[in-house]
């Protein structure tokens, strides 16, 4: 008999890994902000761009001097894989055997959040 456990484990780092986690965060959502933003344009053209596209055109945000931060600060494959969750979402909301769900609002009343 197979039986699953699950782990929950509390991060508490200290102020120099959250810098770190706090920039590879920032890195991961400016990556998906740019991409999505290009899915927009090509989409706009009706034209479709795959995940293998779309992670090749990191390269071109490294290598842009603006962008400086995506050499230093983040992890590569950490990117990577936000390319490919992007691409992943994109295809699903064009896919027609999949239909929209709604998802469940389950507020934990042991960790409020604040909203602005």
């Amino acid at each position: 008999m197979k039986i699953n456990k699950a782990y929950k484990f509390r991060l508490e780092p200290n102020a120099e890994q959250q810098i770190i986690l706090n920039n590879l965060v920032g890195s991961a959502r400016f990556v998906w902000n740019q991409m999505l933003a290009i899915s927009f344009e090509m989409f706009a053209k009706n034209e479709f761009i795959n995940a293998t596209n779309l992670v090749n055109k990191i390269m071109v945000l490294k290598n842009n001097p603006d962008f400086d931060f995506l050499r230093t600060h983040a992890n590569a494959v950490s990117l990577q894989q936000k390319v490919r969750d992007l691409a992943s979402a994109w295809s699903r909301f064009f896919d027609p055997k999949v239909h929209a769900r709604l998802k469940e609002n389950k507020r934990s009343f042991e960790n409020p959040s604040f909203l602005s």
